[in-house]
């Protein structure tokens, strides 16, 4: 008789110690079924004494499965979401829901954050689990687009991306959502295309069979094996790539925008040694490991105008390798774009010397060594904001809103954060405030 499989370890392993062969579909990683991380999950899975069955896979994250459940209580569709078993314990996420979802603000924003409905434990054979519950919502705006209806396409412009009115309906509707959270003392900390999710409509009529991921798409359900061929009580028997509910989401001048997952987000009193943020969303304090407030928010946000009016990221920055040459490919990235970096911010920054003299003037625009030889006409000169959005922005977007764009654009982006705009203060510009294409009126 064959001996059980010994307890994998709670650390990652290394490609040797893998213990089964490798998946190739787009899922969450095998190996992060072990003690310490997630909980597997199958169809028809039970949760809190039955009330939660689990349906559909609606996504993944470092820390986090999320699930369509059934609510056979209530009797309607929720959202599941299941923490890493090592979050439980150290993640701020379920204090900060709580605080929010008590918080008594009269303020339009709150409905644009996913509120907690519910909250629980749950042992599996990885550890204790925090299980947080919500309504259940369409994908992200970094899905959406990918599905946009042919009505909603420029049939002058060949690029596929949102057009500019549903773009400046995601940026108002989110921007409510921060100036809620920043007014009652919370910063989001991850402000992303992925946390901001459509919601789906309709949900309560719609019969079980056509949520039923198994019934409904059985060629998503990945299979898996351990490479000694025993059977594995740590991951789930199959993995299952992500079906979000993008035929409930209705894209037209109704739709709504709520800004999801706090896993990063924290309180201004209690800022942590570490953000979650997207390295290439990182306001130059953050970089820096300054102490993080409101500010990064605000300039997340700033970054996400430029992307969700152009349909390009504004900063592109590569984290595979060392981080100082990450922080160092960021610095210059900010000072082709935006302009001199103040002599405050590069006394701050350890390898500024590399690349700026004692003056400020840059010196080297490149990371790493060239091979010698090299010509140095090859490198060309970065594009500045105003260039790039010039070379991206809508065809056919007016010359006013593009000076508005800029304008807004420029109030974010200063190196000084002291000089940004606070989200209340955007909230009233008039490119924002703007009624009609698809755009609705709210009062701050």
């Amino acid at each position: 008789m064959a001996s059980p499989p010994l307890t994998p370890s709670n650390l990652a392993p290394a490609r040797s110690e893998w213990r089964f062969f490798p998946v190739t579909a787009p899922t969450e990683w095998i190996e992060d079924y072990r003690p310490g991380k997630f909980h597997p999950v199958h169809f028809g899975d039970q949760f809190k004494d039955r009330r939660y069955r689990i349906l559909r896979k609606l996504g993944y994250g470092a820390y986090s499965t999320v699930w369509l459940a059934r609510d056979e209580q209530m009797k309607c569709y929720v959202a599941l979401k299941i923490l890493a078993a090592q979050s439980t314990d150290s993640d701020n996420e379920p204090s900060i829901l709580k605080y929010l979802a008590q918080h008594t603000l009269s303020h339009p924003g709150k409905y644009h954050i996913i509120v907690l409905k519910d909250s629980f434990k749950h042992n599996g054979p990885n550890g204790e689990h925090t299980c947080l519950v919500f309504t259940a919502m369409g994908p992200s705006t970094a899905t959406v687009v990918e599905h946009l209806p042919e009505e909603l396409l420029s049939k002058i412009d060949p690029k596929i991306w949102y057009p500019i009115w549903m773009a400046r309906s995601i940026l108002q509707q989110a921007l409510l959502g921060i100036d809620f959270l920043h007014q009652i003392g919370i910063v989001h900390g991850d402000i992303q295309p992925g946390n901001l999710l459509f919601l789906a409509t309709d949900l309560a009529s719609v019969e079980e069979t056509r949520l039923s991921q198994k019934d409904v798409m059985p060629e998503s359900m990945v299979s898996i094996e351990r490479q000694d061929g025993k059977v594995d009580r740590w991951a789930p028997k199959y993995l299952v790539l992500n079906q979000p509910l993008m035929e409930f989401v209705k894209l037209d001048s109704n739709f709504v925008i709520k800004i999801s997952d706090m896993g990063g987000a924290f309180f201004k009193d209690k800022p942590p040694k570490h953000l979650v943020t997207p390295v290439s969303l990182r306001s130059p304090e953050t970089i820096l490991k300054e102490v993080p407030t409101t500010n990064q928010d605000m300039w997340s946000f700033g970054c996400l105008i430029f992307e969700f009016i152009t349909g390009r990221p504004l900063f592109v920055v590569d984290n595979a390798g060392d981080e100082n040459e990450t922080n160092d490919d960021h610095f210059l990235q900010l000072f082709s774009t935006l302009g001199p970096i103040p002599m405050d911010i590069l006394s701050k920054w350890s390898r500024a010397n590399i690349y700026f003299n004692s003056h400020g003037e840059n010196i080297k625009n490149y990371i790493g060594n060239l091979l010698e030889g090299f010509d140095m006409s090859l490198l060309e000169d970065q594009p500045t904001l105003e260039e790039l959005f010039e070379q991206y922005k809508p065809v056919g977007m007016e010359r006013e809103e593009s000076r508005e764009v800029m304008r807004i654009l420029r109030w974010i982006l200063q190196y000084d954060a002291s000089k940004r705009p606070l989200s209340s203060e955007l909230l009233r510009d008039p490119w924002f405030v703007r009624v009609g294409g698809g755009i609705s009126d709210f009062v701050v």
